[in-house]
């Protein structure tokens, strides 16, 4: 993945690409001292040389009880000073740089490798690179940082937080036809079983590949029609209708003939369309999913730690509410 991100964002000026050393000791004893090995090469201007060598090589030196004489002769293929290189392994001068990384590291909560910041977003584990760059272009727009349950008033947020015990959080496609059936067949039965009644707080994360695709240009016609309290009624719309815009040429004109048939302001629901607030919103969910290592839609977590993907039927649903909720 690596390759790629620098290939397609770095190299082209969209993202600066920081490496920090994190080596887990407590399973990888000799981690420390190949940090250490990249950072006395870049004392002399080859730390990315020599951090590609020994990922290259991982398996020659990981079982090593010492590999520094393996990593001065990996200096001396890079046409390194040897002797500078081996002071510097030896004097402990790279494990200050080392050990500043891993506090740092501490202090923002990382706990194990990989794991990614994008801007102030934590990204844990490896993610594909149309998931990583997703969710860099969201922050290179200046999209916030999205949260998998609101913390104040959001429309995405059916329920009472103050009464409910269980959370259920949606990532759902409007162009899925499994996101439809569960939109149409079991959420009003949840709503009417759990939600009206103050025992479940659910959470729409709109799953959206991409701004032009139908299911985003979806999105985006949702978040308009919430900004004027209507977004539940535009995401029962657009469900309902999934087989009618889903593959239509222009799926727009769809959309405002159901905001035209709801209690919404036409010129600025058309206004706030284009708007990227809207875009980036629509693009939100995705980006929260990518954070929570969600890899497609529809997938519903819950608050006990469980997740169903699919379209669970009610039953299902009952069965994983009804045990968080308890006798």
């Amino acid at each position: 993945m690596i390759p790629d991100l620098i290939e397609q964002y770095v190299d082209t000026g969209k993202a600066r690409y920081v490496y920090r050393e994190f080596p887990l000791t407590s399973i990888h004893p000799v981690a420390q001292k190949a940090s250490e090995a990249a950072v006395c090469a870049g004392q002399q201007g080859q730390y990315w040389e020599m951090n590609e060598h020994l990922f290259a090589t991982q398996a020659e030196w990981s079982q090593a009880t010492d590999p520094a004489a393996q990593f001065s002769a990996y200096a001396e293929e890079l046409g390194l000073d040897t002797g500078t290189f081996d002071e510097c392994l030896a004097s402990g001068e790279g494990a200050v740089v080392v050990q500043g990384d891993l506090l740092t590291g501490e202090s923002l909560g990382v706990n194990a490798t990989p794991f990614f910041y994008i801007n102030d977003m934590p990204v844990r584990g490896g993610l594909p690179i149309e998931a990583m760059g997703r969710v860099i272009d969201y922050a290179a727009a200046g999209g916030p940082i999205p949260e998998i349950v609101p913390s104040g008033p959001d429309w995405h947020m059916r329920g009472d937080p103050q009464t409910a015990r269980a959370i259920t959080v949606a990532f759902v496609d409007y162009a899925n036809p499994e996101s439809a059936e569960h939109a149409t067949e079991v959420l009003p039965q949840l709503v009417e079983q759990y939600v009206d009644t103050g025992q479940l707080v659910y959470v729409l994360q709109p799953w959206s590949e991409g701004e032009d695709s139908p299911g985003g240009l979806a999105a985006i016609a949702a978040e308009c029609a919430g900004q004027q309290d209507q977004g539940w009624e535009m995401h029962s719309k657009i469900f309902a209708n999934q087989d009618a815009w889903a593959t239509a040429g222009d799926p727009s004109s769809h959309f405002a003939d159901y905001a035209e048939s709801l209690d919404v302001d036409a010129a600025e629901f058309e206004t706030c369309l284009e708007s990227e607030e809207a875009k980036q919103r629509a693009q939100a969910g995705i980006v929260v999913g990518a954070l929570y290592g969600v890899p497609t839609a529809p997938i519903f977590l819950f608050n006990d730690g469980q997740g169903q993907d699919g379209s669970p039927s009610i039953d299902e649903f009952k069965a994983v509410i009804d045990a968080i909720l308890g006798p």
